[in-house]
């Protein structure tokens, strides 16, 4: 049976487009998902007057850029003025080494919104003093002054030149969509020699989160080119401390650098002995309390010990110090063979069937041998099946992905694209670039029962989208917990921001605790949540039940 409906020509979008690129964000602050389709196109999510399709996507009369002008490599939505109006950061790739780059001055820009899917350019806004080659963007709020903050991610200086590459930058938020460059006084500059601890590396993703249960956000660099990944703790007090190597967020423990027998390739000095990582999905999927992390890595079998894999890290807690353990075999995947390659490019946790327990979902892509969107589900046990025949998940070559209930019928929805890369001209014929809307059927047959909020932070308090906050349930015994997250990695790979629940059977949630992303740590508890219904929580009021 098909359990994910491919729904997107039935409402709305474009049955051939570029579609490498995209994410659900609200736009218009009318509380349902809409669409940024390849770094351009606004899609609007639109009620209809009929029961199917209930929602409709109709395309903003004008994109993202003027006509002719180049289009942004990144884009991320969030509210930088604490309006309640979402606003845009658009983040350009300027290569300046590369001979067939040709430089048309344009630079990151911020973009306020009006509300209405209307944007204005903010000049003078800090953001367009840098000519560096970003891959990807968060936002986040580090110093926990109510105001989004923005951390870039940056790659080589020259690529297939040198394994130098820019600083990562972090831009605190004044809260009117201006930003101050605080990458240096943060300890974040790090140097341009290659291969020191101190060495600036070529990051793919960037995410954030509450690693040792502090309350400070921290920061999650994934690195290209089997350089090491970075995991940056936040002091509490303006400045960060690697500590990737001490958790052993930086790579696995094979840094031999050796190529399996047979491949001729000289043995790689330890600095290039990791991943080619992207994304990084964080969650908390085993329950108990902090935040794990799955690493989204390109790896080939020709490869061997010299290049890390896709990992599974399970967060060993207060007691261990909050290392992680690395579980090589704990999601079930094919072994590599010399001829054959993993194009993991993107992961999100799900809870695909709402029965509490998060799933999840890995894509790949940009090879020619049947890369897929493939879906492991989670048993109470805490073990992992292939799911990806079982519920009709068949889609080619995925590119982006983004996690949202577009319908609002309590499950949760997969926006995909496509990538063309790598593939031959049949498989461009037979898999068309284009958008897909995976419309879950599976939580809904389940008979399973959820638990939807949406938060908004207190102006001066909090930051409005209530990024970094932290929602935790229970159900009897069973705790569930949601950090709202402002960026998941690659190409500023995104989700929207609701945090949602499978409960399972049960008629409530037995406790609600949500932790502000203020200074104070804000902490408000609710009991006795009723399920099968969607929240709002304005912080420091109680929850509003919205209408169906």
């Amino acid at each position: 049976p098909t359990l994910f409906e491919d729904v997107a020509a039935t409402v709305g979008l474009p049955t051939e487009a570029a579609a490498t690129r995209l994410a659900f964000g609200d736009l218009d602050s009318d509380g349902y998902c809409d669409i940024v389709l390849d770094r351009t196109n606004l899609w609007f999510n639109r009620p209809t007057d009929s029961k199917e399709p209930a929602r409709r996507f109709v395309l903003a009369p004008l994109p993202i850029c003027a006509d002719g002008q180049r289009r942004p490599d990144v884009v991320l939505v969030g509210d930088l003025d604490n309006d309640g109006v979402a606003d845009l950061f658009l983040g350009r790739n300027t290569d300046l080494s590369n001979p067939k780059f040709k430089d048309d001055q344009l630079r990151h820009e911020i973009w306020m919104g009006d509300g209405k899917g209307g944007y204005q350019l903010k000049r003078k806004s800090g953001v367009e003093d840098f000519a560096e080659t970003i891959i990807s963007a968060c936002l986040v709020d580090f110093d926990r002054d109510g105001n989004l903050d923005l951390f870039l991610a940056n790659a080589y200086t020259a690529y297939g030149k040198s394994y130098e590459a820019f600083p990562d930058r972090l831009l605190r938020g004044r809260g009117d969509g201006r930003f101050l460059d605080v990458t240096k006084t943060a300890g974040l500059e790090g140097v341009a020699k290659v291969g020191l601890e101190t060495s600036r590396r070529p990051s793919y993703g960037v995410t954030h989160t509450d690693w040792n249960n502090d309350g400070w956000q921290d920061l999650l660099t994934m690195s290209y080119g089997r350089q090491a990944n970075r995991l940056w703790r936040n002091d509490g007090d303006g400045t960060f401390t690697d500590v990737g190597a001490a958790t052993t967020f930086d790579g696995d423990d094979d840094r031999s650098g050796e190529y399996p027998a047979g491949v001729r390739r000289a043995k790689e000095p330890e600095f290039r002995s990791h991943g080619n990582d992207f994304d990084c999905a964080v969650a908390d999927f085993d329950g108990d309390g902090d935040m794990d992390c799955f690493l989204a890595t390109i790896a080939h079998g020709w490869g061997g010990p010299a290049s890390d894999s896709s990992m599974l890290l399970v967060n060993e807690g207060a007691d261990k110090g909050f290392v992680f353990r690395r579980e090589k075999d704990r999601i079930p995947r094919e072994p590599l063979t010399l001829r054959t390659n993993r194009g993991d490019l993107h992961a999100g946790w799900l809870d695909v069937d709402n029965d509490g327990w998060l799933d999840l979902l890995i894509a790949s892509s940009d090879y020619p041998d049947q890369q897929i969107l493939r879906l492991y589900h989670q048993s109470s046990e805490g073990q992992f099946e292939e799911w990806t025949d079982r519920l009709g998940l068949l889609w080619v070559s995925p590119a982006q992905i983004s996690l949202g209930d577009f319908d609002h019928d309590g499950a949760t929805d997969i926006l995909v694209g496509r990538s063309h890369q790598r593939l031959s001209k049949e498989q461009r014929l037979e898999h068309p670039m284009r958008p897909g809307l995976l419309r879950n059927l599976c939580a809904p047959r389940s008979g399973n029962r959820f638990l939807n909020i949406r938060l908004q932070g207190k102006k001066g308090s909090s930051n409005r989208d209530a990024i970094g906050a932290r929602v935790t349930i229970w159900t009897g015994d069973h705790r569930q917990t949601r950090e709202v997250q402002g960026g998941l990695g690659v190409g500023a790979h995104r989700d929207d921001l609701d945090c949602r629940f499978g409960l399972g059977q049960a008629d409530e949630a037995t406790r609600v605790e949500v932790r502000w992303p203020d200074r104070k740590g804000t902490v408000q508890v609710f009991e006795h949540v009723k399920a099968n219904t969607f929240y709002t929580l304005a912080q420091g009021e109680v929850l509003q039940q919205l209408a169906p």
